[in-house]
């Protein structure tokens, strides 16, 4: 019997020592054995579960596969039943199998949020530790609500990413992505469905954030101006984000900070602001790049992993940046206190709210 997560993967690895065999656990009778694999966070390997059942069970067997989730659930209705200190220790267990990130998704509590910005108050190695978890939560997450939101989705050729780099930094995302032929597409090409996990909650936008994925979502805009504006004034209870982009470093090193009048509700919005707030910015470049360059210097801005800019990167900002990189995102952000008493809710939440984008989806993917 194997006991793993949802997502454990069964992987083969023909180099696994055979000499030896070790199961986690074993249950038997006289006419019956029952050995135990247990994975929370590595593959399952084949060789392995062979390599036992070559060494104690011969080939009379039957294999079962069953996940961390489903004992979870198990245990919680067992729970309700019980007393005392089996009542006591059947939810510390449960407690435990949530607290590493292998129960049932239930939601995201509001201290996840909190240990968001614990980022320097506690150990790097803690901070780590519950990142890894919070992830796993989010896989969970996105793995439910693109299930949910298949049907309403016009387009089979989009997928769900986790961004699970940065494992230091004080916010994560995950986004639906969307791509033509290949889904390995880069996730920023087009523009995506994005949520953005931080101290006070949940963002979650319709993003376009680099040269590719915003120069669609503005040349939609410029060539259907009319339609873009009927579409925005029925989503009155979401904005319309306009950002300048400063880069630091190579590659996605960015400070994001929001064009003056922005954002603005998309109730009201129309397509001559955003063409008009471009112009206006591009003409006043220069100054808005000096003052940010300032504000690294005398250390009022800090960068996403919390850290003061130093010399090489305040160098590179002043280098570079000939012109204004722009982002734009479209959607609202969803108070952390608000999230927790969603709970398993959640995941239906974010299909409705994703549903009220579909004609915005449309527009700028099809």
């Amino acid at each position: 019997m194997a006991i793993v997560t949802e997502s454990t993967k069964t992987i083969s690895a023909p180099s696994y020592n055979k000499s030896i065999s070790r199961p986690d656990a074993c249950i038997h009778s006289e006419n019956t054995a029952i050995l135990i694999e247990a994975k929370t966070q590595s593959p399952l390997i084949q060789e392995q579960n062979d390599n036992h059942i070559k060494h104690f069970l011969g080939t009379a067997t039957d294999t079962h596969r069953i996940t961390w989730e489903m004992i979870s659930e198990r245990l919680k209705l067992l729970n309700t039943d019980l007393k005392g200190q089996d009542r006591f220790l059947v939810s510390q267990f449960s407690d435990f199998l949530d607290l590493i990130g292998v129960a049932e998704f239930d939601g995201f509590s509001k201290s996840d949020f909190m240990m968001l910005g614990s980022i320097g108050k506690m150990t790097t190695e803690d901070f780590i530790d519950f990142k890894r978890i919070f992830l796993k939560k989010i896989e969970k997450f996105m793995k439910y609500l693109k299930k949910d939101i298949d049907p309403i989705i016009n387009t089979n050729k989009y997928n769900y990413y986790i961004m699970k780099g940065g494992l230091n930094s004080p916010e994560t995302f995950s986004a639906f992505y969307f791509y033509d032929e290949s889904p390995k597409t880069h996730i920023n090409k087009y523009p995506n469905l994005n949520f953005i996990y931080s101290e006070s909650g949940i963002q979650f936008t319709i993003t376009g954030e680099i040269k590719s994925s915003f120069k669609i979502i503005l040349r939609k805009i410029l060539e259907h101006p009319e339609e873009f504006s009927k579409i925005a004034n029925k989503l009155k209870e979401f904005n319309f984000f306009l950002y300048y982009k400063l880069q630091f470093a190579p590659m996605d090193k960015f400070i994001w900070n929001l064009v003056p009048g922005f954002p603005k509700n998309m109730g009201t919005f129309q397509a001559d602001d955003i063409v008009s707030a471009i112009k206006n910015f591009e003409k006043d470049w220069i100054n808005f790049k000096n003052t940010t360059i300032f504000q690294m210097k005398s250390n009022v801005l800090k960068h996403f992993a919390d850290k003061y800019f130093n010399e090489k990167e305040i160098s590179f900002a002043e280098n570079k940046n000939p012109r204004p990189n722009f982002a734009i995102r479209i959607g609202r952000r969803y108070e952390a206190e608000k999230i927790d008493k969603l709970g398993k809710k959640i995941v239906p939440h974010f299909k409705k709210e994703i549903s009220k984008f579909n004609k915005l989806i449309d527009f700028v993917i099809q």
